[in-house]
Formats: structure tokens, sequence, C-alpha cells
């Protein structure tokens, strides 16, 4: 059955922008703050923090529906964390050719079958970010590929149904590892949808074709 659209207001934006501020710049993060005046009569400041590269990861299966997972320490937490393997796509490259390259990087892995698997926003409330997840399957070694100087990986092969069991107990909490994989069970129940167009094409793009309207508005600060 085709999903019909949910309702929305007709003016869904409440905000009036009274001005913007550029706080913060760095390769990976950059960060504004702005001033608001929301149609209800409150103002305030809304911090908003834009990453620079795409978000990207995949599920990849081997042949016995085990989940190639890559264990690294993560500075900001400051704990180990258990993952699918996942990186940052630049301006330059697709979302797709993004994590073709991490997984060659992080599991020393190549895939024959890749399909997009979900799409979604990490943190709406404070970020514009955007997360592209894959499905892939025929594994085989990738030569020539390593981790960068600044990472020092395990990789891991876990039972699917396992993994399923370590995200409800708490144990497998990255975003993009849990949304991913929450995703292909709720593909293999029977809940299934094809992602719409103007969506799946985005998985093949560079960022500069598809560019969402929170990334675009980086360069229009002066827009209010």
């Amino acid at each position: 059955m085709e999903l019909q659209p949910l309702p929305r207001p007709e003016q869904p934006d409440p905000y009036t922008v009274l001005d913007r501020r550029f706080v913060y710049d760095s390769p990976w993060i950059r960060v504004r703050e702005d001033r608001f005046r929301h149609r209800r009569g409150a103002e305030g400041r809304y911090a908003v923090c834009g990453f620079r590269r795409t978000a990207c990861g995949v599920v990849a299966l081997d042949d016995a529906d085990r989940v190639i997972l890559v264990g690294q320490w993560r500075y900001p937490l400051e704990v180990y964390s258990w993952e699918v393997p996942e990186g940052g796509g630049d301006e330059t490259e697709s979302p797709f050719e993004a994590i073709r390259r991490e997984l060659a990087e992080e599991a020393g892995l190549a895939a024959a079958v890749w399909e997009p698997l979900c799409f979604f926003h990490p943190s709406n409330s404070s970020t514009e970010e955007e997360a592209f997840l894959f499905l892939a399957t025929g594994l085989s070694p990738a030569e020539g590929h390593h981790a960068e100087d600044d990472e020092e990986l395990l990789i891991h092969r876990e039972p699917f149904a396992d993994c399923l069991r370590r995200i409800l107990a708490g144990e497998i909490t990255d975003g993009l590892t849990t949304m991913g994989l929450l995703a292909l069970q709720a593909r293999r129940s029977g809940v299934a949808a094809p992602l719409q167009a103007a969506v799946a094409e985005r998985f093949f793009q560079r960022p500069a074709e598809h560019p969402s309207a929170g990334r675009a508005r980086w360069n229009r600060l002066e827009e209010r």
C-alpha cells in the first residue's frame, strides 16, 4: 500500500531570523549562532552545528549472515565502541564512493552488491548532518588499503541476530549502526517501502549536486 504524506502546517516555519553570527570553523565542523523571534512571541538564540562531511555507513554481511563490526575508541564519549564500517565523505565524493573507500580502509573488504538501506538525520535539533546507510553483500578482500594514522581498529564478525540483541541490551549504541541494523530487521520482517526517488539518487551524487536547505544555508548567512 502506498504511503500518504504525513500532515504538516500550512506555514511550517515559525521563526523570524534577526541575525546570524559565525562562531567556529574547522575542516570537520562549523558553528553559528542565530538570533530569532518565534511567531508565538518568544525570542532567543539558536546554536547550529554544521558537518562538512557526509555521514556514511554500511551494514556489510558475509555469507554466514554475520555483520562486519569495527571496534574503536570514541574520543567524545571516552568509551570503546563496536560499529559498522562508517566515515565521512568529503565534498568531492558521493556517499557511495565514500563508503566503498571506508569499507576497504576500515575492514579491508570490497563488496559485489550494494544497495541503499536508509537515510536519516542523526540529531536534527542541533545539526544539519545527513546520514546515508548502505547494505553490502558478496564480500571479498580489498587489497592495498589501510586505516588512517590516528585509528586503531579491531574487526569482528557478529551474527546478525546477536547484533540486534546487543542493541536492545545497550551494548551497541552507535547511531548509524543501530539505525542500519534495525532498518534491515524491519525489511526482513516485511516492513518495506521503496526510497523516494529524490532521496535514493542522493546516495550516488556528490553533496553539491543535492544541497539540503540546511546545508545550503551556510553559503547564504546574510539572508534572513
